[in-house]
């Protein structure tokens, strides 16, 4: 357990293995960035963005394909903690595309205010949660009832089965109403590939992040296939039993920056991660130990990091399925965001849904991940033989990905920047749907002090980013320009034409175009 002094808004002494810096390192590289907060009063002005989702052809990823057809039976399913008026556009689209559809809304209880720590337990719950969602997934490939189920935001899938399985990220208005909805998804598909193709051929990979994570590993051959197309398929037989087809290969919209599977023998991931941010919400700066892809020293974190090191404790003695060795504090992910317009939500953060769980998958933000594998056949054989099953996360904003192949070192990620979105082959590509200089950089760049706007890494955020977040989106909602001053951001995409870049730029093959922003909104 921690033993710092601690105070009101977190510890009074920065630790010793802090990140300092004499100057904020990436003002001029990354400055802050987010989109004007427009509020939406109708479902009328969701359903542009829709429009988008109901034609995107299908996938199992996490960018929202439905690829509605007249007459296929839909089930979407949803929760009191998602908004009324996001089911209403939901509704409406499905009625427009003729199918049959059926909603189903579960009540989840009162929609909670989160801190970060919660975490822990949530994913605890969330992992459970999960499973029964796969045990009801399989109950409905049995009964053939419907050709498509609608729901959740994040998580495995069944692949390949009679029974598409789709998402519904859209918690609130905010969240539908963005260009990451209306992103051609012939740009997200070719980023994903560009994304994929590059770690998958790697032979060592080296992720560090100013924030405190330099952590490195083999991309062994025995992870994979003979052609390196696909993973091995020992290891995917005995991690993804039953789910093979899902687990051999890369999540569009969240692409694996390491095999998300352990070698029993060549785990060799070694170094820190380091980070102020997990799925539900900021937290106090916490550094992990990490020795052959297992975690051996949880630092800091305040109560989250007492929680961590609570689940490390109760399980260092259990040997889990597939794992390497004893206890569940091993990392296995390292995942990539794709999507550059994917933004953090401002409105009711962090609460219910609107938390960082959807701010994942923007590209280049990398969030590691760490305990058992999710949705896995062996994180289920560890439930079922009563052992504590979850996996916990750090995010990393502005993380450089570099890899080393035959002879030679190339970067995926620069800073937080996917570098797919400056290759000319996928320029080209988006050049036929509007300005490739607008589609291809990102809404949004978090404001964090110390990093890449002026102020005290620790003093003005570390030691407590919820309270910093929280008051920064709340200026950013209520007083944008105000916003924008208090942290120098760029205003790209508030100012005069580049506030409706996309006005008949956006459109796909059928003509489908979304609204534009309101201009000069930032003063």
């Amino acid at each position: 357990m921690s033993t710092s002094p601690q105070s009101p808004r977190g510890l009074l002494h920065p630790p010793e293995t802090l990140p300092r810096f004499d100057a904020p390192p990436l003002t001029a590289l990354r400055p802050p960035r987010c989109p004007p907060y427009v509020e939406i009063t109708s479902s009328d002005q969701l359903m542009p963005y829709l429009e988008h989702v109901a034609q995107r052809p299908y996938n199992h990823g996490l960018n929202a394909c439905w690829d509605l057809q007249p007459g296929e039976r839909v089930l979407l399913r949803v929760d009191n903690w998602h908004s009324d008026m996001t089911i209403e556009a939901c509704q409406r689209i499905l009625e427009k595309y003729g199918v049959k559809y059926e909603i189903q809304k579960i009540d989840r209880g009162p929609i909670p205010q989160w801190v970060g720590a919660d975490e822990v337990d949530y994913y605890l719950f969330r992992t459970k949660e999960l499973a029964e969602w796969m045990d009801m997934w399989e109950e409905e490939e049995k009964k053939q009832q419907y050709d498509k189920i609608l729901m959740g935001y994040g998580g495995p899938v069944l692949a390949e089965r009679y029974i598409k399985i789709q998402r519904m990220p859209f918690i609130t208005p905010e969240i539908l109403a963005s260009p990451a909805h209306a992103m051609p998804i012939e740009v997200l598909n070719a980023i994903d590939r560009w994304t994929w193709d590059r770690v998958r051929t790697a032979k060592r990979a080296r992720i560090t992040d100013p924030e405190g994570t330099d952590i490195s590993f083999t991309n062994h051959d025995e992870y994979w296939d003979a052609n390196r197309e696909f993973y091995a398929e020992d290891l995917t037989a005995a991690t993804w039993t039953g789910n093979e087809k899902f687990g051999k290969q890369f999540l569009p919209g969240h692409i694996t920056g390491r095999p998300w599977m352990f070698h029993p023998f060549k785990e060799d991931g070694c170094g820190v991660i380091a980070g102020t941010t997990n799925h539900i919400a900021p937290v106090d700066w916490t550094r992990l130990e990490v020795e052959n892809s297992r975690i051996t020293k949880i630092e800091e974190g305040g109560d989250f990091g007492d929680r961590l090191r609570d689940v490390m404790e109760k399980t260092k003695d259990i040997q889990y399925p597939t794992f390497p060795g004893k206890g569940i504090m091993h990392w296995w992910e390292a995942s990539i965001g794709t999507n550059p317009h994917i933004h953090r939500p401002r409105k009711d953060f962090p609460s219910g849904f609107v938390n960082c769980l959807y701010e994942r998958v923007r590209s280049g933000v990398i969030h590691m991940g760490f305990g058992t594998i999710i949705s896995s056949m062996a994180e289920r054989e560890a439930a079922r033989a009563g052992h504590l099953v979850g996996h916990w996360h750090l995010h990393l904003y502005f993380p450089t990905y570099m890899t080393e192949r035959e002879g030679d070192n190339e970067p995926i990620i620069e800073n937080g920047r996917l570098l797919a979105l400056d290759d000319p082959k996928i320029r080209k590509l988006c050049a036929k749907y509007g300005d490739p200089d607008m589609w291809l950089d990102e809404s949004w760049n978090p404001a964090v002090p110390g990093l890449n706007m002026a102020g005290d890494y620790w003093d003005h955020y570390a030691r407590d980013p919820l309270h910093w977040v929280k008051t920064e989106l709340e200026i950013c909602r209520n007083d944008h320009p105000m916003f924008m001053k208090m942290t120098g951001a760029d205003d790209k995409y508030c100012q005069g034409a580049g506030a409706d870049w996309w006005k008949g730029g956006c459109c796909n093959h059928s003509g489908v175009s979304a609204p534009p922003l309101p201009g000069n909104c930032c003063g």
